[in-house]
């Protein structure tokens, strides 16, 4: 199936799409990049690049204040970042979790506001203490300015000299509050159960600017796709309406406790839901890699240094892989429906890179769903149509000028 001709115009994902129809999977593009757009061959690239790869070092290393420490590699802070994910999913924490998000967005009930932003806000503010707990309030806005910058960025793609001196100040300001806590922590021997706490472990090795700059890592990660994620899933549920009312039905039949629990048999359609929003909007469109060494794999060569492309977009809107890609359609996700098409779904990024932090954010997105349907109901302003903005690498929900309502204690 063809994209729509105003969808090729304005999203240049849509346009690289039909060039890899054209052309294959495999692309030369602009700058000596390559585009590789094949699922299979896509792992089997950017699997042999992170053979190797570590940790980079620190302003400070570069800087030459003082003599880099031991390389450590990526795959041994993935390992750190899984673990202490998979406790994070316990429900105690779980439960923490919803009460943040329940209490963030009861502060904006009743009144009319981008309700893009309110979502984007509530999902990744909320996740702050799981990346770096005990923060105090002036802390805390330091990181959600940065949380904020973060946001501006994706919505606008365009900052101008000044603004880029002002962000590095944010930036700065950032990382002094994660440092600090750091150090707060060896001084103290406090422990916390956060992220930040396990990558702690590492500091005798790395030094404790490297441990900033990998919580730093984690606190953008939180700050981009769960919060557009969200938005997406609401303005699925504005325009099929069908569907809100039968996740409604699923979550409002569970009990609180047994919601932390994460009962996915008992939430078949909020399950379908979310992989099929995750689908036909995850975001960003494309991720480019350095190759980290010269690789050859079934006669595409990438030398050290050069950049290679992947494409989310290109995988989950192809007609090769799914029928009639571009309709939103939970149940191609029935078992009787499933199609068989090996890697093509990254909603969380390509392996071995992909979010380390996947059972957290999908642990979320279901909370959200529960939490916009049992909670809380929306409703749009007058005038005000939501539309998906999807010509700048992300979808982006826009004109959801709207308000939220606290319909249950």
């Amino acid at each position: 199936m063809a994209v729509d001709v105003e969808t090729i115009e304005f999203n240049p994902a849509a346009r690289l799409l039909e060039r890899a129809r054209r052309d294959g999977p495999v692309v030369k593009l602009e700058d000596g990049v390559i585009g590789i757009f094949d699922p299979v061959l896509a792992l089997k690239i950017d699997k042999e690049n992170a053979q190797d790869l570590k940790v980079a070092d620190s302003l400070v290393d570069l800087l030459r204040i003082r003599r880099s420490a031991e390389p450590v590699a990526w795959r041994e802070v993935r390992s750190l970042i899984a673990e202490q994910s998979s406790k994070l999913s316990a429900p105690a924490h779980l439960e923490s979790l919803y009460a943040r998000m329940r209490a963030d967005l009861d502060m904006h009930a009743g009144r009319s506001e981008d309700l893009t932003k309110i979502v984007w806000q509530m999902m990744s503010r909320t996740l702050i203490p799981m990346v770096i707990d005990n923060i105090d309030s002036d802390g805390a806005r330091a990181l959600i300015a940065e949380q904020e910058l973060r946001f501006r960025v994706q919505q606008t793609q365009r900052i101008s000299f000044r603004q880029h001196i002002s962000d590095f100040w944010v930036l700065r300001a950032s990382s002094r509050v994660i440092t600090r806590e750091l150090k707060r922590r060896i001084r103290n021997g406090d422990i916390r159960e956060d992220y930040a706490q396990s990558l702690l472990t590492l500091n005798d090795r790395i030094g404790t600017d490297r441990v900033t700059y990998l919580v730093t890592v984690q606190l953008i990660a939180i700050s981009g796709v769960p919060g557009m994620m969200a938005a997406c899933l609401l303005y699925a549920f504005s325009k099929y309406p069908d569907w809100y009312a039968r996740i409604r039905e699923e979550t409002t039949a569970l009990e609180a406790d047994e919601l932390y629990r994460l009962p996915v048999r008992k939430l078949p359609c909020t399950m379908r839901f979310i992989k099929e929003a995750m689908r036909l909007w995850t975001t960003p469109f494309v991720t480019r890699r350095v190759a980290s060494r010269d690789i050859d794999i079934d006669g595409v060569s990438v030398k050290k240094g050069q950049t290679y492309e992947l494409s989310s977009y290109i995988q989950h809107h192809s007609d090769e892989y799914w029928e009639d890609p571009e309709t939103f359609d939970p149940d191609r996700w029935l078992p009787s429906r499933r199609q068989t098409a090996p890697n093509a779904y990254v909603p969380f990024g390509f392996a071995p890179r992909s979010c380390v932090g996947a059972s957290v954010g999908h642990a979320q997105l279901l909370l959200y769903c529960a939490l916009m349907t049992r909670d809380f109901r929306f409703d749009f302003a007058d005038g005000h149509n939501p539309r998906m903005r999807m010509d700048d690498g992300f979808a982006v929900p826009a004109d959801m000028i709207g308000t939220v309502s606290r319909v249950r204690n």
